[in-house]
């Protein structure tokens, strides 16, 4: 009798603990580019948020790993992507300004998280509607060359007649780096009032009586927590899928993982010595670059060494692969096949650039892999929940499915998303229909056809 009268006694003091715990306003879950932007978006609006992040402090694997990515803002005629990367501009403005409100003196600044530069596309001829649709009435600064004439007097460069080289000239287009983005972001959370839990892995998320539980693991003790939530964003890159499977199951046949390669390259060190200065120069404003094929390789300058040598990051947006254990996939190495793919399509490049350097003369520094979540578009969602087939979760939602697409627009995403949880409107034309792209009316429409 004293036994079952301990159990209840304990059982009672469990309930009361857990009905008296704080009730969070709202929590983002994932503190990579997607889940700071939201965070910064909502403590820019004057909420109390909670970021939750399973890894430390110092970023060190994910999607939004790394020192570079390109960011551009040229696209066709209403395109969301360049209005997304245009609005992610203005709003990493106002990060900047707010985090030098109060100091003496203007200790960060646009130019840590942009490298501005030209950006260079490649297409064939076989794309000439496409290229023609795009630069019709293109309000961004650009230049093109139609053929390898124009292209030899434009821009220096050697290519086939097949071929045609645009350049985008424009402010904040170029590269951005991730890694300082997503600092600053924790910075303005911080300055806001706000709190970032690192170390902390959601394992799961349930709603009872109109609030959330979010279950958490201490990466670092082991130790397990649960922490209630009015609102919840999901922003956990490729883990949303599983991790919302108690909330919005359907988003994990919808978002699928996909692993891709990116390579560091740098040209032999004796080679790069005996470059011009124009030589020089021309590769650097020839970087970043995306050659509009079948794969679609992408090179980026990552950094330069103490000789000024470059590192050439260099990916390719199609070439994916299965994933068998997302956890472990960070650290995988990449193959034979991947390193040599990644200087075979860098020496076409520098040849192309008219530059005196071969396959032989790049050295493979280090490899890492990525991941890309694809939905069944390849457009992002920033969408609430669904409560049944049309009716929304106001409470709930989730941003992600950014299959290279989601840096160059971060806070435009992150706006997106703090807006939908708020309920704020935006009238604004080309907001209502990137909102309408990215939001639950792509969802339901995706979600009928999962059976299909």
């Amino acid at each position: 009798m004293k036994k079952l009268i301990l159990i209840l006694f304990f059982s009672l003091a469990l309930v009361s603990c857990k009905t008296s715990d704080k009730i969070e306003n709202v929590v983002v879950i994932g503190g990579g580019l997607m889940g700071s932007s939201t965070a910064w978006e909502l403590s820019k609006y004057g909420q109390n948020v909670l970021l939750v992040e399973q890894q430390d402090s110092i970023y060190t694997f994910g999607s939004s790993f790394g020192e570079t990515r390109i960011s551009r803002s040229l696209g066709p005629n209403q395109d969301i992507f360049s209005f997304l990367q245009q609005t992610s501009v203005s709003e990493t403005k106002d990060l900047i300004d707010f985090l030098n409100e109060g100091e003496l003196e203007e200790l960060h600044a646009m130019e840590e998280i942009y490298t501005t530069s030209p950006v260079t596309y490649m297409y064939s001829k076989s794309q000439l509607n496409e290229v023609e649709e795009l630069l019709n009435g293109q309000p961004v600064k650009y230049e093109y060359a139609s053929n390898s004439e124009e292209a030899k007097e434009k821009f220096g460069m050697k290519i086939s007649d097949t071929m045609m080289v645009i350049r985008e000239f424009e402010p904040y287009s170029g590269t951005l780096n991730p890694k300082v983005l997503i600092e600053k972001l924790h910075q303005g959370i911080r300055k806001s009032g706000n709190r970032i839990d690192y170390n902390q892995k959601v394992t799961s998320i349930k709603k009872e009586d109109g609030i959330y539980e979010i279950n958490i693991k201490d990466t670092k003790t082991g130790t397990n927590k649960t922490i209630l939530s009015k609102k919840v964003i999901a922003a956990a890159g490729p883990y949303n899928g599983t991790l919302v499977k108690d909330i919005a199951p359907y988003f994990d046949s919808l978002i699928s993982p996909k692993r891709l390669f990116l390579s560091f390259l740098k040209i032999d060190s004796d080679k790069y010595a005996m470059f011009t200065i124009d030589q020089k120069k021309k590769l650097q404003e020839s970087y970043p670059v995306a050659y509009l094929n079948s794969e679609i390789f992408y090179s980026m300058i990552e950094e330069y060494d103490e000789k000024d040598n470059p590192l050439l990051k260099v990916g390719g947006h199609f070439l994916r692969t299965d994933i068998e254990d997302l956890d472990k996939v960070w650290s995988m190495d990449l193959t034979t096949q991947e390193i040599k793919w990644s200087k075979e399509n860098t020496a076409d490049y520098l040849v192309k650039l008219d530059l005196p350097v071969k396959f032989s003369d790049l050295e493979y520094v280090r490899g890492y892999s990525c991941v890309y979540s694809l939905t069944p578009s390849e457009i992002p969602y920033v969408s609430h929940a669904l409560k049944n087939e049309t009716e929304i979760d106001s409470s709930f939602v989730l941003i992600g499915g950014m299959s290279g697409v989601g840096a160059k627009g971060s806070l435009a995403y992150g706006l997106v998303a703090a807006d939908l949880i708020l309920g704020k409107r935006n009238d604004s034309s080309m907001y209502q229909k990137s909102k309408s792209a990215l939001g639950a009316e792509r969802l339901i429409k995706d979600i009928q056809h999962i059976d299909n």
